[in-house]
């Protein structure tokens, strides 16, 4: 792949420990990207302060490197307020009841000791407003606290501040406004058409595309500076039964709305790819005015050894044939209940069975419990959240996923890009695209418990089947690693390049 272009990658929040596969998942496509000679930039629109200390720990979990270029919106706009000030409206009114706050929580300071933010609540307590400060502690804008699901669709304006005066022998500054910018899509493009400047600046004689990773974000891009917008999708869109035509809830619904505005959509698998197509026009091709649609799923990447000689994970010499593993974050989503409830069978006809988890979450109180009243504590182990969480994959017989939906499963890929196969729900999305039932790995039906079971009893203890299925599991892994993934993000880097962008062309 040529250096060209430069991949400027747009997104809510990446903190570690935080959203999951979403965060490792955006980190991995950054890396992809500059391994392939590509300038990145991540830009997140997270309020924070200070960004630095999530760059250090993600390059001490290998997720970057010295040269990965982060970029946050508050640390810049407080550094450089301007950006701001210069973009607000001075005829929009603002929309926020000022007097409804009654209480002024503390500064929050930031490293420096400067305040970067003060929250204002009413009589009941809840949020009604934030105050941000610039670098220098000055008033800078005040954001309206919006309870709705989608809510970075508000159209609340958000007042931009300066320093007005200090009131005669009080504390701090009451502010004077500036103006107004109309929703959280003025404040996030007011920052980012001034990075986009900045990359031009350095790279005058490449192309720029943006890559959306969130909804929030993508929403919002609306041709930013004439570049082209590539929107990612992570997750399911659908709720319960998870059918091509099941409900969905705003976010979801709101955003495939907006998907004629993107230069191209990058779904992870393809029966999400053609449901969404079914679901908006009744038909494979899509609507009419549709985004171009990709499908790039993440890529497995097995360790550096791992690729050197497969012959230190594949087969079943390296693997306890009684242990399988889970790494998912305790919560709904996940359905480790069904996990737990299938192990009390697991362990009725094979007693020496175990299950490692690895993760947390809000529910770890609630499945110590379901394991306690099974009379599983001696099988089922919660370890919570491990780093090298993965890495339990190496050893272990099988990896289970027992999941509502996923987006595709890292946790799968992972597996088997050390030669664990897994045993899964066959859900939407993703297990059925990874995984050939019987070939690399097992695929029950979804929410069957007791075939849940049986698939793994089927696999413990058996060290014929572990052996042939880790080594066939390994070599799909191997097969579809960064390189087929960077081939297939070439070909849509190339397409964008004889299009015009679709914000221009509209």
């Amino acid at each position: 792949m040529h250096s060209d272009p430069v991949c400027l990658i747009v997104t809510s929040r990446l903190r570690p420990g935080l959203d999951g596969g979403y965060t490792v998942a955006t980190m991995r496509r950054a890396q992809l990207f500059a391994e392939a000679g590509h300038p990145v930039v991540l830009a997140t629109v997270d309020l924070h302060p200070d960004y630095a200390p999530f760059a250090a720990e993600f390059r001490r979990l290998g997720l970057a490197d010295t040269q990965t270029v982060m970029r946050n919106l508050l640390e810049e706009v407080r550094s450089r307020p301007a950006i701001l000030r210069d973009a607000a409206d001075p005829e929009l009114e603002p929309t926020i009841d000022e007097s409804a706050g009654t209480h002024r929580e503390a500064f929050e300071l930031d490293a420096a000791g400067v305040p970067w933010r003060q929250v204002v609540r009413d009589t009941s307590g809840a949020v009604v407003f934030t105050d941000f400060f610039d670098a220098e502690g000055i008033p800078l804008f005040r954001l309206p606290f919006v309870a709705a699901p989608d809510w970075w669709r508000t159209e609340a304006v958000i007042d931009v501040l300066t320093a007005g005066h200090t009131p005669t022998g009080g504390a701090g500054v009451v502010p004077s406004r500036v103006g107004g910018l109309a929703g959280f899509g003025a404040l996030y493009r007011a920052w980012w058409r001034a990075l986009v400047d900045d990359q031009r600046a350095l790279h005058p004689d490449a192309r720029l595309v943006a890559i959306a990773e969130a909804r929030q974000v993508g929403e919002h891009w609306n041709g930013t500076g004439g570049v082209p917008l590539v929107h990612t999708v992570h997750n399911a869109h659908t709720t319960p039964p998870h059918d091509w035509d099941s409900p969905m809830d705003i976010t979801w619904s709101g955003w495939l709305d907006t998907l004629p505005r993107y230069d191209a959509v990058v779904w992870l698998t393809e029966r999400q790819r053609s449901e969404v197509a079914r679901r908006r026009a009744g038909a494979e091709d899509g609507a009419p005015g549709d985004a171009p649609g990709y499908v790039i799923p993440h890529p497995a990447e097995p360790p550096a050894d791992v690729l050197a000689d497969p012959s230190v994970v594949a087969g079943a010499d390296h693997r306890d044939l009684d242990r399988a593993v889970m790494v998912a974050r305790l919560a709904p989503q996940k359905r480790l209940d069904h996990a737990i409830r299938a192990w009390r069978r697991v362990v009725d006809a094979r007693p020496t069975a175990r299950l490692d988890i690895y993760g947390d979450g809000p529910l770890r109180a609630d499945l110590q419990a379901l394991i306690d009243e099974l009379r599983l504590g001696d099988a089922v182990t919660l370890h919570g959240h491990t780093p090298d969480a993965p890495e339990q994959s190496r050893t272990a017989a099988l990896l289970l996923l027992t999941s509502v939906y996923e987006g595709q499963s890292l946790a799968i890929t992972e597996a088997m890009a050390r030669g664990c196969p897994a045993v899964s729900y066959n859900i939407a999305y993703g297990p059925g695209e990874l995984i050939t039932d019987g070939e690399t790995g097992r695929l029950v039906p979804a929410g069957d418990i007791a075939a849940l079971a049986d698939a793994v009893l089927g696999m413990l203890g058996n060290a014929t089947e572990i052996d042939r299925l880790s080594r066939a599991s390994l070599e799909w892994a191997l097969a579809n690693g960064p390189d087929r993934a960077r081939e297939r993000w070439e070909r849509l880097f190339a397409d964008l390049a004889g299009r015009t962008p679709r914000a221009l062309s509209s």
